[in-house]
C-alpha cells in the first residue's frame, strides 16, 4: 500500500514539473500574440544599390516591443506610447505593415488597468507606403488639453498627405473620429501658436494649431509656378479643421518649355539641375547659408561662415514642381534630415527641411527659406583663372554705368566708382595666377562689405554680349584665392544709357 501511495505521488511530481516548464508553448490558437517585433525596411521601387545603402545606413540594433497582440502577419515598423484616451494610462500606438496590403497601418491599443494588458481598440489603415516618408505623433493641436493622433507622409503619386484624428467613447464604445484630411502636391505643415501659462497650468484652453496646406494653383495654367496657400482652423461647431483663408504666392512664371527640360519625370534630371551651390537669400545675422548637392557622390552638404554638416544623400523623390529628399548625417547615424523642395525659378529653389522622425510643425528652421544657384560663380572660381584685368577695364570704361539686382546704378570711370553718392577707387592685383578686382570707398570701408573680388563676365547666347559681370568675394593668400562665404554681386548693363554714360 505504501508502495502504491510513493508511485502515485511520484506520478503527479513529474507531471506537474511537465507543465511548469512547458507552459509558455501551450497556449490557445486565436491567431493573436504578443509579438516582440523586428525594425524592418520595406522594398520600394528604387534600384538594389540604393535599397541596399539604404538598409546599411538605417540598420537598427534596437528592438521594438508591441504591448498590443499582433496577428501573425503584421510586423512592427514604429511604436509610440502616450495616454491618448486622457484616462491617466499610457497607451500604445503602432505602425504595422501587413502581408496583405501595401499600406501602413496604425494600431490603437488602449491600456485596461483591470485586465493588466492592451487592448486592440482601433486599426486606421493609411494612405502611405514608403515607411521613409512615414511619421506620426500625438499632440493637443485642439487646445482641449486632449491629444489628436496625427500622421502624415506621401502618397503614391508624391503627393503630401496629413490626417488628424481624435478619440471618442460613446456608450463604452471607444472610436477614432477624423477631424482633419489634408492631400495637396505641396506642403502640409502644422504651424504652432503660443499659449498662456494658464494652459499649461491646466486652468484654461489654449489656441488651437492652424494647419497650412501649399498647393499648385491649376487655374493659372501648366507654365506656372503660383501657389495658392490656405489656411485651415479648428471649428468646435462642426468638430472639423475647415477652410478660414487662402493667399495666391505668385513665384517667377516659368515656360513650359523650360519647365519640361527640368522636370522630364526622372530622378537624375531634377537632382542633375540641383548639382551645385545654392546660398540661402534671405539669411540671419549669423551669416549666409550654402547648400551643395551632390547626385553622383550621393552626399549634401550644410555650410555656414564657419560649420559644415555633411549628409548622405539616401533616397528621392519627384514631386510635382520639385523633389523630396531622406538624408542621414554622415557623423551621427541615427540624424535623419528630409528636405522638401520646391521649383520656384530656373535658378531659384523653396527649401523645407525636417530632422528625425518629427511632425512637420512650423517652428521656422534656419535652413528654411529660398535659394539661389551660384553653380557658374564657384565653376568660374574652381575651374577658370578669372578674366584678366585689361577685358574687365575695356568693359568697365565702355559700359560705365551697371545695375546692381535692386537697380541701384553703379558708376565706373577713371578708376573710381560711385554708388548711391559714396565715390571708391578701383584697382587690380593678380594672385594664384587670377586677376583680382579690389573696389575700396575713399574712407576706407570695402564695398558692399568686401574688398577682393574676382570678375566673371557672363555673355548671353550668342557669346557676342554681355549679359552680366559677376563678382565673387573673395579671400587671397600668399598663393591662393579661396571664397569668401559671401553673396555674389551681379551687375547687369544698364541699357538705358550710351557707352559714355548718358541717357538715350
Amino acid at each position: 500500500m505504501k508502495r502504491l501511495i510513493i508511485i502515485i505521488f511520484a506520478i503527479c511530481a513529474a507531471t506537474l514539473i511537465f507543465f511548469f516548464f512547458n507552459r509558455s508553448t501551450i497556449q490557445p490558437d486565436n491567431g493573436i500574440s504578443v509579438t516582440r517585433a523586428r525594425t524592418v525596411i520595406p522594398a520600394t521601387d528604387s534600384s538594389s544599390p540604393e535599397r541596399n545603402t539604404e538598409q546599411n545606413i538605417y540598420a537598427e540594433d534596437t528592438t521594438l516591443i508591441s504591448l498590443i497582440p499582433l496577428r501573425s502577419d503584421e510586423t512592427v515598423i514604429n511604436t509610440l506610447s502616450i495616454d491618448f484616451d486622457g484616462d491617466g494610462y499610457d497607451d500604445q500606438i503602432n505602425a504595422v505593415k501587413t502581408i496583405s496590403s501595401p499600406y501602413i497601418t496604425l494600431l490603437v491599443g488602449l491600456y485596461n488597468p483591470y485586465r493588466g494588458q492592451y487592448e486592440r481598440s482601433a486599426e486606421i489603415i493609411t494612405e502611405i507606403m514608403q515607411a521613409r516618408t512615414f511619421s506620426y505623433t500625438c499632440m493637443d493641436i485642439i487646445g482641449d488639453h486632449s491629444n489628436a493622433l496625427i500622421y502624415s507622409g506621401l502618397a503614391e503619386n508624391s503627393d503630401s498627405i496629413m490626417k488628424i484624428y481624435i478619440p471618442q467613447n460613446q456608450n463604452g464604445q471607444f472610436s477614432v473620429k477624423r477631424i482633419g484630411n489634408f492631400r495637396s502636391d505641396g506642403t502640409i505643415f502644422i504651424q504652432q501658436l503660443d499659449r498662456y501659462d494658464s494652459y499649461e497650468s491646466q486652468q484654461s484652453t489654449g489656441a488651437s494649431y492652424p494647419v497650412w496646406v501649399y498647393s499648385t494653383d491649376a487655374s493659372r495654367g501648366g507654365n506656372t509656378l503660383d501657389q495658392l496657400q490656405t489656411m485651415y482652423s479648428w471649428d468646435p461647431g462642426q468638430q472639423l479643421f475647415v477652410k478660414s483663408s487662402e493667399t495666391r504666392v505668385t513665384e517667377t512664371k516659368v515656360t513650359a518649355q523650360e519647365l519640361s527640360r527640368i522636370q522630364d519625370g526622372t530622378v537624375e534630371t531634377f537632382a542633375a539641375f540641383l548639382n551645385g551651390l545654392w546660398y540661402k537669400t534671405n539669411n540671419t545675422d549669423d551669416g549666409i547659408r550654402y547648400l551643395f548637392f551632390d547626385f553622383q557622390e550621393k552626399e549634401i552638404i550644410f555650410q555656414t561662415a564657419d560649420t559644415q554638416e555633411v549628409y548622405s544623400w539616401v533616397t528621392s523623390t519627384l514631386r510635382r514642381n520639385g523633389m523630396y529628399i531622406s538624408a542621414v548625417n554622415s557623423s551621427v547615424g541615427n540624424l535623419t534630415r528630409r528636405i522638401d523642395i520646391s521649383l520656384t525659378g530656373i535658378d531659384k529653389i523653396k527649401i523645407t527641411t525636417q530632422d528625425d522622425v518629427l511632425m512637420l510643425i512650423k517652428e521656422t528652421s534656419l535652413w528654411d527659406g529660398e535659394y539661389r544657384k551660384q553653380t557658374n560663380a564657384v565653376a568660374a572660381l574652381q575651374k577658370t583663372p578669372g578674366t584678366d584685368t585689361d577685358t574687365i577695364i575695356s568693359l568697365l570704361e565702355n559700359q560705365n554705368t551697371w545695375l546692381l539686382p535692386d537697380s541701384t546704378p553703379v558708376v565706373f570711370e577713371d578708376g573710381h566708382f560711385t554708388v548711391q553718392n559714396h565715390t571708391g577707387r578701383t584697382a587690380f592685383s593678380r594672385c594664384g595666377n587670377r586677376d583680382i578686382l579690389q573696389l575700396e570707398q575713399l574712407d576706407g570701408t570695402p564695398f558692399s562689405g568686401h574688398e577682393n573680388y574676382l570678375p566673371v563676365i557672363e555673355y548671353s547666347e550668342d557669346t557676342t554680349t554681355v549679359k552680366a559681370l559677376q563678382l565673387i568675394p573673395v579671400n587671397l593668400s600668399p598663393t591662393s584665392v579661396l571664397p569668401a562665404g559671401q553673396s555674389v554681386i551681379v551687375l547687369e548693363p544698364d541699357l538705358q544709357t550710351d557707352e559714355a554714360g548718358t541717357p538715350q
